[in-house]
Order: C-alpha cells, then sequence, then structure tokens
C-alpha cells in the first residue's frame, strides 16, 4: 500500500506557523491571567470572593452647613482643624467628654475643618466670633460652639475654656 504524500504550499506552511504563535499567545496570556487572580488579588481559589462589608455612618460627624439644624434641641459641636497643632489637645479634651457619665452631659458633633466640604470656613485671620448663620460662620483652628433651639449660644476659641466648658470640675 502507498501512502499518499501531502504537499503544503508555503502559504498552508505560513498558516500553520501563525496559528501555534496565537495558541502560544493565548496559552501565556491565560497563564499570567491565572497567576494574577491567584498570587495578587488571591480570589481565585477563595469561594467567598463576592465579600461586602457594611457601612458604617459616624453620627458624630457633622459639616458646617449641617450644624444648625440637628435633631437634639442643646448640643455641643466642636469645629477644628484636625493638621493643627492643638488637633491632638482637643481629642484628648473630647476623650474626657466622652468618659463623662453624669446626665447633664449634652451631645456632641465634630466639623473636621480639614475636609474639603468645610474648607471654605476655615480662615483663621477672619474669624466671626459674632456669626449667627450658617452664611456667616468663618472658623479658626479650634472652636467650640453651643447651640440651643437652632441658635448659636456660646462661641468659644480659647483651648482653656473649652475644656472647662466641656469638663467642668465638681
Amino acid at each position: 500500500m502507498k501512502k499518499k504524500e501531502r504537499i503544503k504550499t508555503t502559504e498552508q506552511e505560513e498558516m500553520t506557523k501563525f496559528v501555534i504563535v496565537l495558541l502560544v499567545v493565548l496559552i501565556c496570556v491565560g497563564g499570567i491571567y491565572l497567576l494574577t487572580r491567584a498570587f495578587v488579588t488571591k480570589d481565585l481559589f477563595n469561594n467567598n470572593a463576592q465579600e461586602t462589608s457594611t457601612g458604617k455612618v459616624n453620627y458624630k460627624s457633622a459639616i458646617v452647613g449641617n450644624i444648625l439644624n440637628r435633631p437634639y434641641d442643646e448640643y455641643y459641636v466642636i469645629v477644628y482643624n484636625t493638621t493643627s497643632e492643638v488637633a491632638s489637645d482637643i481629642s484628648t479634651i473630647l476623650t474626657d467628654f466622652d468618659n463623662r457619665t453624669d446626665d447633664a452631659k449634652l451631645h456632641m458633633y465634630i466639623v473636621d475643618l480639614n475636609n474639603k466640604l468645610n474648607a471654605d470656613y476655615y480662615n483663621p485671620q477672619k474669624e466671626n466670633k459674632k456669626a449667627t448663620d450658617v452664611s456667616s460662620f468663618m472658623f479658626g483652628d479650634k472652636t467650640l460652639l453651643k447651640i440651643k433651639g437652632g441658635k448659636v449660644e456660646k462661641y468659644i476659641t480659647d483651648l482653656t475654656k473649652i475644656k472647662e466648658e466641656l469638663n467642668p470640675k465638681k
């Protein structure tokens, strides 16, 4: 029995080479994809790849535009720049305030002047201590406001007086 010889043209040979090169490239790309999933994102063998985390709302934070319309009749608002020199002192005062257990303690809101939403209200050289509405607010590095009935009752900028107001000696 005589075997038939197949004759290939140069076009067929080039097409065969092209298909082989294409398969090698696809195998390399697939290998890189699998290695990335296995070692970089580490979700290839993880059955719980769709993990979700629940968001948490910080009810103590506020923005300047909401200072006067909080849901309490009487409360404090501490407005300060978290990148200023007094930020650690304010944090200590707030920790002491949070640790108070007396019934006279009012609710406290914190406004960070370093937040871009509050940046327009931060100018230590033009601080407005007589502000009565949101449009006239202008704060320095530290300010404590006592709000009662939607109006500013106290406006304190001295660190010692802020400490005395929030943590009075018994």
